[in-house]
């Protein structure tokens, strides 16, 4: 049967609840599910895949930093299928991220914000977005354990990997549905717990190593704004997220701007423009060595002006894994997130944060996080809702930030200037 012929079978099924005179959906579905045991799957999908795809489609369909975490596993299957096409199915919120990952072909947009009070046209979006993707792959892999894009990756894939969480109860019918899944570990970091899903195809896994681009264009415009303002060597400082619970508090965040500013190093402000971004803005000190570039930037000009920084000082939010993709010298200071899954990443050392501490640093990361009992709570809702400032951020010293910050600096100068004597010294 065609794929036409079988995307109308479907339409047929979802829309009326109807299926051709042949039954051919129902066998194609029952294929899927009545697969004799997960180790049988397993063992074919991995045998299957090893026939090299021609393409493959990522379903990653959550926040700016998790489509950012997706850059470890596009290159370790670039480098496994070096002739692959690779696409990525995510929100329309989070595309300017998509944009900054390296070897994609396409990327295809779930349009989120559908009105909720027209039925008929959010499931025409659905429809027509099944339509692009109805078994146009070799391989589909969902990286979101809600159950519309472990759906995406059965009805997109000849091969199908899907997320589970550890609860049977809450998706064992779309268990049934992808050809092959794995586990997410609430306790292994966000990076790990990707590629499990490449384990799981046979893949070898060497080395997890988040990365991002950007274009020639957005680097001349970054360097164009730094020129303006006089500004060579600096440090970013992000004190804002997404949410009010990621926010570091205004008392605490404009001392430690004041702290900075002492450092004699220009600190450049970045934020978006939402209302949160606005309300910094708003509560800003005016400071001899702060700049601020709230709501002036994209967010791939954001991601070269970060390539091009000192060092990463700010919340644990996407410019903070985005610094990290860098391998900046980065000072986080982590609200009520988990460390061992959402801290971030070291290249060199192949780890995140592992447990919670008051500061633990790995690497060139130093990672400030409260000493409340609830710490981490993973946004248990024990503080009240996302859009509340969390107590353990206010909690968070920030002369103890700077302290790390400033220590890091002056052995960067003492590093410096020893390089500078040796340079100096005559030839023997």
């Amino acid at each position: 049967m065609c794929r036409q012929a079988e995307f109308i079978n479907f339409e047929k099924y979802l829309l009326l609840g109807q299926y051709d005179d042949q039954g051919n959906f129902i066998k194609y579905f029952s294929d899927h599910v009545d697969r004799s045991s997960s180790q049988a799957k397993q063992a074919r999908v991995s045998h299957d895949i090893m026939k090299t795809p021609e393409n493959i489609l990522l379903i990653i369909r959550r926040s700016l930093g998790d489509v950012l975490a997706m850059s470890p596993v596009i290159d370790i299957l670039s480098r496994q299928f070096p002739n692959v096409s690779i696409d990525l199915l995510v929100n329309s919120d989070t595309v300017a991220a998509a944009e900054l990952l390296k070897s994609i072909h396409r990327i295809i947009v779930f349009e989120e914000n559908l009105p909720k009070n027209n039925l008929l046209f959010s499931l025409k979006m659905q429809i027509s977005l099944m339509r692009r993707i109805f078994r146009k792959y070799d391989l589909a892999i969902s990286f979101t354990t809600n159950e519309r894009s472990n759906i995406y990756a059965f009805l997109a894939g000849r091969i199908s990997v899907g997320t589970r969480e550890p609860n049977f109860s809450k998706n064992w019918w779309h268990r049934m549905l992808v050809d092959a899944g794995y586990q997410y570990n609430p306790k292994r970091h966000i990076l790990e717990n990707n590629v499990e899903a490449l384990r799981l195809l046979g893949i070898n896994i060497d080395r997890i190593v988040l990365s991002a681009r950007y274009s020639e264009e957005a680097k001349q415009r970054v360097r164009q704004i730094l020129k303006d303002l006089s500004i060579e060597r600096f440090i970013i400082f992000h004190p804002t997220g997404k949410f009010q619970c990621r926010l570091y508090p205004e008392k605490s965040r404009n001392t430690l701007l004041q702290l900075l500013n002492s450092l004699n190093i220009p600190i450049i402000v970045t934020g978006g423009k939402s209302d949160i971004d606005r309300q910094v803005l708003a509560e800003m000190p005016v400071l001899q060595n702060v700049y601020s570039l709230i709501g002036k930037i994209s967010i791939e000009e954001c991601a070269a002006l970060t390539d091009m920084s000192s060092a990463f000082v700010g919340g644990d939010t996407f410019n903070c894994h985005l610094a990290a993709a860098f391998n900046k010298p980065i000072f986080v200071i982590f609200g009520p997130n988990i460390p061992e899954v959402w801290s971030p990443w070291s290249n060199a050392l192949q780890k995140g944060g592992r447990q919670a501490l008051p500061v633990q640093t790995y690497g060139d990361i130093t990672l400030f996080q409260s000493s409340l009992k609830c710490v981490p709570c993973g946004h248990s809702a024990r503080c009240g809702d996302r859009d509340r400032l969390s107590p353990c951020m206010a909690d968070i010293d920030p002369h103890l930030v700077f302290t790390e910050a400033q220590r890091w600096l002056v052995k960067c100068l003492s590093e410096s200037n020893e390089n500078a004597k040796k340079t100096d010294l005559p030839a023997k």
